[in-house]
């Protein structure tokens, strides 16, 4: 009975609260206050209370892909820690990205970023299930004519540009240069989207740029940490895009669905004593790593279609290491949209990657792979989207015997934006 009559009062105080907040009162000379107006009353002005910052304004978003996946390995995936992890066929709900973003504005161009992400994938060493910092970075504008920069854990030149103007699908695939042998994945696996540095970025109408300095190991901690405690040699890398079409300074913000563009863009990067955190131990491991490519995208509102060839190289630089490697991939994708609200999506990826002994310069086949992409996705509002999405993924080595990277992989993405 306690409870009930409790609950009643508790009731009873949030509805009065809500009432008395949405009330307008006045109040006389005399003092009084009064629910209705009259000549010699004034009304009493009604704040809310607000968030306290010293920022002009803020700017708080959310992306968060969640999904099922059934992965079916071929044989056992033979990569480093991850062999007993994903060794059978798995399956099961993942959140492989659950980004929290705010924004504080200094004043309409100016600002710091703060993006939180918290990440539980299929079993791999790389499945966090702890929240880590993604983007921490403060952007300047017009630093120089028709160019804005990034100081902190900024955006790379690459992987975000593809993401927004070539790939929009990082909800269940990452872009070819990014991937790496998981549960779910196989690829090249050359750089991540974010590191600890410096990004100039410009934007013209018939062209575009991105230009930085990095540790070179990405924002992952094992790997920056390396760079950070064994190393003063950065990453320079890269990205310069022709917009054929114009619209570069929209780019990665004009809407697929209605603008059209053409771009070309090449890009790269060059990073000294790069740290293998595979097999470095104390930084022991050290290489010099170099990429170099090419990537055309033209999009209208009825179909897209892009594609790349990247060329790379990491060179062993003690006998830590005792091979190096070449690599060597393209990558084709496309969508149509013949119906509004229905995409049908198409990718297909082929790399080969070889070692090169130190020593004699022989090479040896390490990964010759190919992957098909076929999805289905349905945009159920402007913030929530579902895709159905199949992976067949083909690897083998160089006598024809299978990897163990060969797979096939189901799922299904609810993609939210806020």
């Amino acid at each position: 009975m306690k409870k009930i009559v409790l609950s009643t009062i508790a009731a009873l105080a949030v509805s009065a609260t809500s009432l008395i907040a949405s009330q307008q009162f006045y109040v006389d000379e005399k003092g009084q206050v009064f629910t209705t107006s009259a000549p010699d009353r004034i009304a009493i002005e009604n704040k809310e209370s607000s968030v306290f910052s010293k920022a002009k304004s803020l700017e708080f978003s959310g992306t968060h892909y969640f999904g099922y996946t059934s992965a079916n390995p071929d044989t056992t995936v033979s990569s480093g820690n991850d062999t007993a992890k994903y060794a059978n066929n798995s399956a099961g709900f993942e959140l492989r990205r659950n980004y929290l973003q705010v924004k504080g504005f200094f004043n309409d161009k100016d600002y710091w970023r703060v993006t939180l992400d918290t990440t539980k994938e299929l079993a791999s060493s790389t499945s966090y299930a702890n929240a880590f910092v993604k983007y921490a970075y403060l952007y300047i504008d017009g630093v120089l004519p028709y160019t804005g920069v990034e100081f902190g854990i900024a955006h790379r030149p690459w992987i975000d540009y593809e993401e927004h103007n070539g790939w929009f699908y990082r909800s269940f695939n990452k872009v070819m240069i990014e991937e790496k042998g998981t549960a779910t994945e196989a690829g090249v696996d050359l750089v991540n989207s974010a590191d600890l540095g410096v990004n100039f970025k410009t934007k013209t109408e018939n062209f575009s740029s991105e230009i930085g300095m990095f540790n070179g190991e990405g924002y992952h901690a094992d790997k920056a940490a390396a760079n950070q405690e064994n190393s003063s040699d950065l990453s320079v890398e890269w990205r310069l895009t022709g917009h054929l079409l114009g619209s570069g300074t929209k780019v990665g913000k004009a809407d697929r669905t209605k603008d059209s563009y053409a771009h070309i863009s090449t890009f790269g990067l060059i990073s000294q004593n790069h740290k293998d955190d595979t097999v470095a131990v104390n930084g022991a491991g050290e290489y010099d790593r170099s990429f170099y490519g090419l990537h055309a995208v033209y999009n209208q509102p009825l179909f897209l279609i892009a594609a790349q060839y990247i060329t790379a190289e990491d060179e062993a630089k003690n006998s830590i290491i005792t091979d190096g490697k070449e690599y060597d991939a393209f990558s084709i994708n496309a969508e149509i949209r013949p119906i509004k609200d229905w995409t049908i999506i198409g990718r297909y990826d082929d790399y080969k990657i070889d070692k090169v002994a130190m020593t004699t310069g022989v090479k040896t086949v390490s990964a010759d792979g190919t992957k098909v992409i076929a999805a289905l996705a349905y945009k159920y509002n402007k913030n929530v989207s579902f895709i159905g999405s199949a992976k067949l993924i083909n690897e083998e080595k160089a006598n024809g015997g299978d990897t163990g990277e060969s797979k096939d992989v189901y799922m299904f993405t609810t993609e939210v934006k806020w």
